[in-house]
């Protein structure tokens, strides 16, 4: 198990990362961006090299170091993915950071190209942390040849635990129009994966998950099939800790139904902390739904954000007690009344209920948007 700690202020930027691998003790230090300097010592025993990395752990802690643990309800955002910063990839494979890789659509270098060069480098086998950008024909094809180079290369990306295909901003290619692929013959050339992620949900096709250590499961879409809910409880994924699901709107695919839904909200993930049924146009429907659902004891935080949350949907997760066990609900982009808005704060203040971002409703429409659609 790999330990990372960072100590970050006006004048040094640095990380301090101790791994234990039975009997070596490898630790690792330098400036974040950097690869840093390695030292390995071989103890007699796993238990002697496991003792030896709480006594240094704890001599970081008093230098100031901290631990880098993420937020449970946040795997990516624009420039973080499970914890580490984002780093396009340049001419040096980079420690203690999120690689990303992406071809524009005038770049020479494509990604598979990328890949090969980067397969190369020495340290190719401790990268464990990769994003996946534009790549060339976003629009037209998804990503099924860069999963193949991946499969092909699997022997130099052997340290890979978390991946992320699809990182793309809608300058690059809108969320909706980004092709996807199916990923079900992948598994069993990256078993250890600990993290799987994508964006699009156009042409996405999952099968039954063979990932027995995933933890965390993020598909962002602004339109999903139904088929992709079935497949997600059609896997057993017994480490599971972290669901989110951006559903989206039938305007770009989304066809699932709260009959779709229900199984996937009834099925016993026993390590599950962080349920997001996100950006759904029936948001509202879930809401009400989830009246009748008991929570696992693991679980941390429901997300319900981004979607169209309206005073029904309210007043079903105000008369719902079973959520006064969690730590957070999240509720942000919503359309509710000044009312509502005060009550649902009111119960349910020790869960930092988050009622930001109120969505504007015209006086002239009956529709109500997600909040990514395209």
């Amino acid at each position: 198990m790999k330990n990372t700690f960072r100590r970050v202020t006006e004048s040094e930027k640095l990380f301090w990362a101790v791994e234990q691998k039975s009997e070596r003790l490898i630790v690792t230090s330098g400036t974040i961006g950097t690869l840093g300097i390695s030292k390995t010592t071989i103890f007699s025993s796993a238990a002697e090299a496991e003792q030896e990395a709480k006594s240094l752990t704890e001599k970081m802690k008093q230098e100031g170091f901290s631990k880098a643990t993420a937020d449970l309800s946040v795997v990516r955002t624009h420039d973080i993915f499970v914890d580490k910063p984002i780093e396009v990839l340049g001419s040096k494979l980079l420690s203690d950071v999120a690689v990303k890789i992406r071809s524009g659509y005038d770049d020479e270098v494509k990604v598979n190209e990328h890949l090969e060069n980067l397969s190369l480098h020495q340290n190719a086998k401790d990268l464990d942390t990769m994003l996946i950008g534009a790549w060339q024909d976003s629009y037209d094809s998804g990503p099924k040849e860069i999963l193949k180079k991946l499969i092909a290369l699997k022997g130099s990306f052997s340290g890979l635990r978390h991946l992320f295909l699809g990182d793309m901003d809608s300058e690059e290619c809108e969320m909706s129009w980004i092709q996807q692929t199916s990923y079900s013959d992948f598994y069993e050339h990256f078993p250890l994966l600990e993290t799987l992620g994508t964006r699009g949900g156009e042409g996405l096709h999952l099968g039954k998950i063979e990932l027995p250590n995933l933890k965390n499961l993020v598909i962002e879409s602004g339109g999903l099939s139904h088929t992709v809910i079935q497949d997600i409880v059609n896997s057993e994924l017994e480490n599971l800790e972290h669901l989110e699901l951006w559903l989206g709107t039938e305007d770009y695919g989304c066809n699932i139904t709260l009959e779709h839904l229900l199984p996937l909200i009834k099925k016993p993930f026993p390590k599950l902390r962080y349920l997001g049924l996100k950006n759904y146009d029936h948001t509202s429907e879930i809401a009400k739904a989830l009246l009748d659902i008991d929570f696992p004891s693991s679980l941390h935080t429901l997300d319900l954000s981004m979607g169209t949350l309206k005073d029904e949907g309210a007043e079903a997760l105000y008369n719902n007690d079973r959520l006064l066990s969690l730590q957070h609900v999240n509720c942000r982009h919503h359309y509710l009344s000044d009312a509502w808005t005060e009550k649902l704060k009111d119960k349910f203040a020790e869960q930092k209920i988050n009622l930001n971002d109120p969505a504007e409703q015209y006086d002239d429409e009956e529709y109500y948007y997600v909040e990514i659609g395209e």
